[in-house]
């Protein structure tokens, strides 16, 4: 399996900004960044600046426990919510209630 890596934001021009999601076949997470132009060769004094913040796989349940209360924190169709958007994303889940 190959990495799977998702460009979240780009900005061309004179000052290039690129952000990128990476999910590494090993289950670690990056979110990285890249910057090139005359503001990163000013200082840096390179050509390129690259910078990430790296998620290891132990600590995924906490990262997306915390994502999750951010994401429906208030909300009361909370569940419906994040059933819909797991099926959107295609992330295996199972839906149950009671009647």
């Amino acid at each position: 399996m190959a990495d799977q890596v998702v460009e979240l934001a780009r900005r061309e021009g004179t000052e290039y900004s690129r952000i990128d999601l990476r999910l590494k076949d090993d289950g670690v997470i990056y979110l990285e960044g890249q910057d090139i132009g005359p503001i990163v060769k000013q200082v840096f004094n390179d050509s390129d600046y690259e910078y990430w913040v790296r998620v290891e796989p132990q600590a995924l349940p906490k990262l997306a426990f915390e994502l999750l209360r951010e994401k429906f924190a208030g909300r009361l169709d909370a569940v419906e919510a994040f059933r819909d958007w797991c099926r959107a994303h295609n992330v295996e889940h199972e839906f149950g209630n009671y009647a």
